[in-house]
């Protein structure tokens, strides 16, 4: 699903009907087929702070009677920020030690806590997407590649090695690879 469809419920709905036709999408917990269930109103926050109200469509898992939603990449769990504000701010705490406030819409304390999130969850990340790689795709990185690189590098790195979306931030592709192996999200 892409950003210009966000604003428009039947859009979405038509968008994500059709993936799950195609079964392009599938449960991560039981890898079972969904429903489309229903629509529900989300609003995210752009780089000049600005509110954007669309739509996510939450699905029903026809085997484990779940009902996860299809966030697209620019949105991350539980954010009300997009995924490249979000982004951002993080590479340039990584490649400065420090961050203008001013760069960025959100709160100082708002952004200090998705530093923090991102650094524990992103050394997590990398350790999952290398075991993923290794299982699933019978690949392998050397640990001489991802040395000395920031966590945004090392996971831009890994989320090149696989078949996902090869648009977007690397937040969001690595979130849609963690996804899909139902390990989890950034």
């Amino acid at each position: 699903m892409c950003k210009a469809n966000f604003y428009d419920r039947a859009e979405v709905i038509d968008t994500a009907t059709k993936m799950v036709r195609r079964g392009v999408v599938l449960c991560v917990l039981c890898g079972g087929l969904f429903s489309i269930h229903g629509c529900y109103p989300r609003h995210i926050r752009d780089e000049n702070d600005d509110r954007h109200d669309g739509w996510i469509v939450q699905c029903c898992c026809d085997n484990c009677k779940k009902y996860p939603s299809l966030i697209p990449e620019f949105i991350m769990p539980y954010k009300h920020y997009e995924t490249a504000v979000i982004e951002a701010a993080v590479a340039k705490v990584e490649a400065e030690g420090g961050i203008l406030l001013a760069d960025c819409p959100a709160a100082g304390s708002t952004v200090w806590r998705w530093v923090s999130q991102f650094r524990e969850r992103g050394a997590l990340a990398v350790g999952w997407l290398l075991a993923i790689l290794h299982t699933l795709y019978g690949e392998y990185l050397s640990a001489l590649e991802l040395v000395d690189q920031g966590l945004l590098n090392q996971l831009a790195r890994l989320a090149r090695k696989f078949p996902s979306p090869g648009s977007g931030s690397i937040i969001g592709r690595v979130n849609v690879i963690l996804t899909r192996h139902n390990t989890g999200f950034l």
